[in-house]
């Protein structure tokens, strides 16, 4: 309870409203999905506290939350909306911030900060982005009175580039049991000429660090092998520069694909391949994993603190290397079943209850005081 016996707030800073569905938003809809159906049964940790979302008046989605109110208002509004109107509004509570900002100044904020991608590797980023945001992560880090990160790893890099000291940091890994709640629609697979087991499947990304290029590099090392590469991009990789011209016509390229052909195209898949340099969470490998997808990528990153050994490590930088892990699994589907059976037991134990669970303890503790 607060002072003279009323509730705690606990304001949710809703601004990723605004704007489609992305990683750092799926955390937010998750934990508050959680914290809602608790709510809504009278789990009594809840008890003595008020939970409210605050958004911007043009906020774009919503949720379908029962026990946890939306409340759109804006002060200026504008870009002023989060730095300024946000910390006005919560002023009274705790503000819990999922998408690495804050306002510019708030008593009792706890501030998810899920990576420092941008300062590991700024060449990925716009110079404009890198001038705004970095400033603004090391801001929330300081002004935070607790910092949430997804691995030890990224809260090794936090420390690292001084956006946040240890004693401020709790470490909770995500979910990632979500994509099993989407029926596979397996239709995507003839709408895209591709066959159960034959393609192997990558997610397109321009940044630097997602190092795709090692991919279309170790195809070209595979020679004529039936083995074809589907990528999920939005840009017509075929008309592309590049390393992805040595893929040939064994390059399919996969777009405008919902949750339901996701969850079909990493089931069917020979194998999910995700070759990045960095990554501060894991959560594409344990969606593959989870859908019945073995799994090649890098020991780099938070991927071996996710990912134990239930996954196959290809050097970065070895085109080679990948081209031989793949053909592996071509060859040998019994390594394809046991690695399925592996992955899926592993990515189990991810389960976004369990994200929210720990989450709340954190909040809590804000919300008293501590």
């Amino acid at each position: 309870m607060g002072e003279g016996g009323q509730r705690a707030r606990i304001f949710i800073n809703g601004r990723f409203l605004r704007g489609p569905i992305t990683g750092t938003s799926r955390v937010a809809e998750e934990v508050l999905a959680a914290w809602d159906r608790a709510i809504a049964a009278g789990d009594e940790r809840f008890s003595g506290f008020s939970i409210e979302v605050l958004c911007p008046g043009n906020a774009v989605r919503s949720l379908p939350l029962k026990a946890i109110p939306i409340r759109r208002r804006d002060l200026i509004g504008g870009k002023f909306w989060e730095p300024v109107d946000l910390g006005l509004m919560a002023w009274k509570g705790t503000l819990v911030n999922f998408a690495n900002v804050a306002p510019l100044w708030h008593p009792r904020a706890l501030t998810y900060l899920h990576d420092a991608q941008m300062f590991l590797y700024p060449q990925s980023y716009p110079p404009g982005e890198l001038r705004t945001h970095r400033p603004l992560m090391r801001l929330a880090g300081r002004m935070s009175r607790r910092v949430v990160t997804v691995s030890e790893f990224s809260s090794r890099m936090l420390q690292r580039f001084g956006i946040a000291p240890a004693s401020k940091i709790a470490v909770i890994h995500n979910g990632a049991d979500h994509i099993l709640r989407v029926s596979p629609d397996n239709s995507v697979l003839a709408r895209f000429g591709l066959r159960p087991h034959g393609y192997v499947l990558m997610l397109g990304s321009a940044f630097a660090y997602k190092n795709v290029e090692v991919i279309y590099r170790a195809f070209a090392r595979m020679g004529k092998s039936p083995i074809r590469l589907a990528v999920i991009a939005r840009a017509d990789l075929r008309k592309a520069v590049g390393a992805v011209q040595e893929v040939g016509d064994r390059l399919v390229v996969v777009s405008d694909v919902s949750d339901a052909d996701l969850r079909a195209l990493y089931q069917h898949a020979l194998v999910f391949v995700q070759p990045a340099r960095t990554e501060g969470f894991a959560m594409t490998q344990l969606e593959a994993l989870n859908s019945g997808a073995p799994v090649i990528t890098c020991a780099l990153g938070s991927m071996p603190e996710v990912l134990g050994d239930d996954v196959v490590y290809a050097d970065a930088d070895s085109p080679e290397a990948w081209a031989g892990a793949i053909e592996r699994f071509g060859r040998e589907p019994r390594l394809r079943a046991g690695m399925v059976a592996r992955g899926q037991a592993m990515a189990a134990r991810y389960t976004w209850e369990r994200t929210a669970d720990a989450l709340w303890r954190e909040v809590s503790r804000v919300a008293k005081g501590g």
